[in-house]
């Protein structure tokens, strides 16, 4: 009997040399970057054509059908009872928590500042971990968190004529990805990420839907469902990269390229919507990108140490 598609995809992944890995999982993040800046770009642009509930509710159903369609050719599909979990729904819960975040700041803040606000997940996920999951976080991580929220300050500036209110929803998608991502560790190891990717997409398509009666509902041109389309193909194809990326490379060598999407979104700013970002938020964004980084180097750094054998 031939292998399937799953194990002769993760036998693609995993038969080369680490530095040929390496490069591919390399190029695979940043190409997942591009393609969630294009997403993004795309949902930003359709912001002033439908309420964000029904942006969400369209993409969703694109998303969730995609996650289906991938797990079926998977053969995951059987092992979909597996991920019917108390963290799968947290997980859910947070991805839905942080979708309407970021749609909500999207459609009324730059892009760029949004994105750079964005990039204090890791450090978020490292304090999250300390305060509700009891690990270990030394000084330097935790000054690094502080640090990280300091450069954030500095992009939103609260209290200045340059402050908007929406980047408090900025805020609150980080909360949401913070509490998915943490979730995330704790489900089912065997759960294929289709299957993962399909749950999630579907609880923002479902809270959409118990949203849209209250906040209007037009039927949407056939050049917005369109776009909606476009939008989920892209966050597809930048869910995969990702998953693509992080099995086939060291994550010590892709993990730096997910901050290639302030370089995207910086672009897309620029291009598409005429904005670039000035010196503050550039300097808040610089100090948010380093936090992030030296928080990663030294989890990996503690974790060499830790898996060092023993004289």
């Amino acid at each position: 009997m031939g292998e399937g598609p799953a194990a002769r995809l993760a036998r693609v992944l995993t038969d080369a040399p680490v530095a040929v890995s390496n490069v591919r999982g390399i190029l695979f993040m940043t190409a997942a970057c591009l393609s969630f800046a294009c997403g993004d770009t795309i949902m930003k642009l359709a912001s002033g054509q439908a309420p964000t509930s029904e942006l969400l509710f369209i993409r969703g159903l694109f998303v969730t059908t995609g996650g289906l369609l991938i797990a079926i050719w998977l053969g995951a599909l059987p092992l979909l009872h597996r991920a019917l979990s108390r963290a799968m729904a947290l997980r859910a819960a947070g991805d839905t928590t942080g979708a309407w975040g970021f749609q909500l700041a999207l459609a009324r803040m730059p892009y760029a500042d949004l994105t750079a606000v964005g990039q204090l997940i890791p450090l978020s996920i490292t304090a999250a971990s300390a305060l509700f999951l009891g690990e270990k976080v030394g000084w330097r991580r935790w000054t690094a968190t502080i640090v990280g929220l300091l450069g954030v300050l500095l992009i939103i500036r609260p209290g200045s004529s340059a402050f908007n209110w929406w980047a408090l929803a900025g805020i609150v998608s980080v909360l949401g990805a913070t509490m998915r991502d943490l979730a995330t560790r704790y489900v089912d190891r065997s759960v294929p990420p289709p299957i993962i990717m399909m749950l999630s997409a579907a609880a923002v398509t479902a809270s959409s839907l118990v949203v849209a009666p209250f906040a209007g509902w037009s039927t949407p041109s056939v050049g917005l469902v369109a776009t909606m389309m476009a939008a989920g193909i892209f966050s597809l194809i930048g869910q995969m990269c990702v998953i693509i990326s992080v099995r086939s490379a060291d994550i010590s060598a892709v993990a730096p390229f997910r901050y290639t999407i302030i370089i995207f979104a910086i672009v897309s700013g620029v291009l598409v919507f005429g904005h670039f970002p000035d010196a503050l938020t550039l300097v808040g964004t610089a100090i948010v990108v380093a936090a992030g980084l030296y928080t990663f180097y030294r989890e990996q750094s503690l974790r060499r140490l830790a898996n060092r054998p023993r004289p």
